[in-house]
């Protein structure tokens, strides 16, 4: 066990290095991404506090300390499932797609809207959207827009870049038409 030392620190040492042990540095991963590049260039939501020490974010200086205390926070790691998750909500709450009643047999079980398929390496992502779409639209327009907003989300709200977004077409439903619960019909008649 090593003993602290009396005197002050040598500059340019650690609190762990003046005390003889092994300096403390972040566990790097393959596939992680420092806490730093979710922040780097963006400004945080509205309503999110955000501390800063140091010299202001824009110098090199502050650039600096900005890395030296993520290090010292550690790394952020983002599942590919959780980018699953946010890629079929922003395709969900896209203007143009809808809905469908998932049906069994003729049992209703309940609705399912788009579902994605997430692969990728290092900071880079390549998604699969599956969509419902409205019907009639253009369906080019519908598509592009939720290209543009799940592109948008993915790369705000995680590290990752999307390097590829294919689009598959799961259904054309008309929306008026769900809005009107059809009779059943009787096969007795």
């Amino acid at each position: 066990m090593s003993t602290p030392t009396d005197g002050p620190a040598a500059p340019g040492t650690t609190p762990d290095q003046a005390r003889g042990d092994a300096p403390t540095t972040p566990v790097s991963r393959a596939g992680t991404v420092p806490l730093t590049e979710t922040t780097r260039g963006t400004d945080p939501a509205p309503g999110t506090a955000v501390a800063r020490t140091g010299s202001p974010a824009g110098s090199p200086a502050g650039a600096l300390a900005d890395d030296e205390e993520a290090a010292e926070r550690g790394r952020l790691d983002v599942a590919l499932s959780v980018v699953r998750k946010i890629a079929e909500y922003a395709a969900d709450h896209t203007a143009g797609t809808v809905r469908t009643q998932r049906r069994l047999a003729g049992l209703d079980l309940g609705e399912s809207g788009a579902s994605a398929k997430v692969s990728g390496y290092g900071e880079q992502v390549d998604l699969r959207l599956e969509v419902p779409l409205a019907y009639p639209a253009r369906i080019t327009e519908s598509a592009a827009a939720v290209r543009d907003h799940v592109r948008e989300r993915v790369q705000a709200l995680t590290p990752y870049r999307v390097r590829s977004l294919d689009i598959g077409v799961s259904a054309l439903t008309d929306p008026a038409a769900r809005a009107t619960p059809r009779a059943p019909t009787s096969r007795t008649e």
